[in-house]
């Protein structure tokens, strides 16, 4: 059983991961929050080992963010 202070550093440090992503995309941190929660919740399900959990989260939204990026509002992707 996880304590409540082990579910309080985890919520540390995903705020923390959340403001890092907001920084390094400059994506609305709102968008950014609802993205990490997401992709969180879809690891965590079958995860047996969850010291990378947060890792993965962040490498996951990040190539998300990006790709979300190079495609424009249309879904086309832009002419170079």
């Amino acid at each position: 059983m996880i304590s409540q202070f082990e579910n309080c550093k985890e919520a540390v440090r995903h705020e923390r991961a959340i403001a890092t992503l907001t920084h390094r995309t400059g994506v609305p941190v709102a968008e950014v929050r609802a993205l990490f929660a997401e992709e969180f919740a879809r690891l965590a399900r079958d995860a047996t080992v969850r010291s990378y959990l947060i890792t993965c989260t962040v490498s996951n939204v990040l190539a998300a963010l990006r790709e979300k990026k190079a495609v424009d509002p249309i879904g086309a992707v832009p002419q170079r």
